[in-house]
């Protein structure tokens, strides 16, 4: 089920019709879903910003907790908005059930290239 673009991502750069998180990698212009930037995740946890929207977290926050996480006592991703977490839940395959497994290679096939923000939030308000 893909779930609308939170207005919070509106100003967020899209890939194949989905929002690119602010801790994503980006390789030669393109997004690496499911691959963290370390240095933008260290950032957002520093600064206690979401890792969708780049925006400051508020009190509520939602953090993805893996088995793995869960043993380790700690999730390597940063927290999300209660309003970025759904989007999330309902377009990323690995939490919506959708992928068999984790990528066995580093990156994925290229994807297009990132669709400037402007233009879609121009387009989000006509």
């Amino acid at each position: 089920m893909c779930r609308a673009i939170p207005v919070r991502c509106l100003d967020r750069p899209l890939a194949g019709g989905l929002v690119v998180p602010y801790v994503s990698l980006i390789h030669n212009g393109h997004a690496v879903f499911g691959s963290l930037d370390a240095d933008r995740a260290r950032h957002a946890f520093l600064q206690r910003l979401c890792q969708i929207c780049s925006q400051p977290l508020e009190e509520r926050f939602f953090v993805i907790v893996r088995p793995a996480d869960q043993q380790q006592g700690y999730s390597p991703e940063p927290a999300l908005h209660p309003e970025c977490q759904p989007y999330t839940a309902a377009n990323c395959p690995m939490l919506n059930g959708t992928a068999s497994h984790y990528r066995s290679h580093r990156y994925s096939p290229p994807i297009p290239r990132l669709a400037p923000a402007r233009t879609r939030r121009a387009r989000a308000l006509s």
